[in-house]
C-alpha cells in the first residue's frame, strides 16, 4: 500500500524538506525553552537557521515565538529579501541575521532574545572601542566589549580554562538596520583578537547568539546568560 507524506510549507508558500522540517522543529523547541525563562516577551525576539542555496529561514514578524511552528518561517536570501515575491513580512532584524550568515560560514543557526539577565549590561560598563572606519553615517554609533571572566562555565564557549576572558560585544542600538549592519560588519567583525565570536548584544535591546547548529547556539546562549547572573 502506497503511503503519502503530507507536504508542509513555510510562510513563503514553498515546500519544506524533511531535513528543513527537522532543523525548524529544533528551533521551535529552543523557542519554547526560552519562553519558559521569560526571554521572548510579547512579539519580540527572532530565530533563524541556514538553508541551502545561500538562503535562510527566519521567523515572520508579529507573532509570539512561544507557539512557533515550521510554517511560521520565511525563506529569505542573504540580502534579506524573501525568496517568494508574495511572502509575508519577515522580522525587522532580518538584515542582522543575514550579516552573520555572510560573515561566518560556520554559523548555521541564530537565536535572538530579550532575556532579563541582559538588562544590566550597557556601554558604561564596557570597554569602549574606537571605530575602525570613521564614516560619517555610522560614527555616531558607539560599541565596546563587556568582559566576562573567572568562571568554569566559560568552557562552554570553547575556552580551555576558567582563567581566560570572554568579551561580549555591546553595540548601541539604532532603528536603522542598514546603518547598524554597517557598523557591526566594519568594526565588530574587524576585531579578530576578541575571540570566540558567537554573540553580540544590542544595548537596551537583546542578544544575538549563533553556532554551527541550533543546539550549539542555545548552549552558548545559556552559558552567556548564566555568566551574566554571576555578576549581578
Amino acid at each position: 500500500m502506497r503511503t503519502y507524506r503530507r507536504i508542509i510549507k513555510d510562510s513563503s508558500f514553498l515546500p519544506l524538506s524533511l531535513y528543513e522540517m527537522n532543523s525548524l522543529n529544533h528551533l521551535c523547541d529552543a523557542a519554547k525553552r526560552l519562553d519558559n525563562r521569560n526571554a521572548i516577551p510579547a512579539t519580540s525576539s527572532n530565530f533563524s537557521v541556514r538553508a541551502k542555496d545561500n538562503n535562510f529561514f527566519i521567523t515572520k514578524s508579529g507573532l509570539h515565538k512561544r507557539n512557533l511552528k515550521p510554517n511560521h518561517f520565511i525563506r529569505v536570501h542573504l540580502n534579506g529579501k524573501p525568496v517568494h515575491p508574495l511572502s509575508p513580512k519577515p522580522s525587522d532584524e532580518t538584515l542582522l541575521h543575514a550579516l552573520i550568515y555572510k560573515n561566518f560560514s560556520q554559523a548555521q543557526a541564530i537565536l535572538h532574545c530579550h532575556a532579563p539577565e541582559l538588562e544590566f549590561v550597557n556601554l558604561e560598563k564596557s570597554q569602549i572601542v574606537k571605530p575602525v572606519h570613521e564614516a560619517t553615517n555610522i560614527s555616531d554609533i558607539k560599541f565596546g566589549f563587556f568582559k566576562l571572566e573567572g568562571h568554569e562555565i566559560l568552557k562552554a564557549l570553547g575556552f580551555k580554562s576558567h582563567l581566560e576572558h570572554y568579551y561580549l560585544p555591546v553595540i548601541e542600538n539604532n532603528q536603522n538596520m542598514e546603518k547598524l549592519s554597517t557598523i557591526i560588519e566594519q568594526n565588530f567583525f574587524a576585531y579578530q583578537q576578541k575571540l570566540p565570536y558567537c554573540a553580540f548584544l544590542l544595548e537596551k535591546h537583546g542578544i544575538y547568539c549563533f553556532g554551527n547548529s541550533v543546539h550549539q547556539a542555545e548552549l552558548r546562549l545559556e552559558a552567556i546568560l548564566h555568566l551574566l547572573t554571576t555578576l549581578k
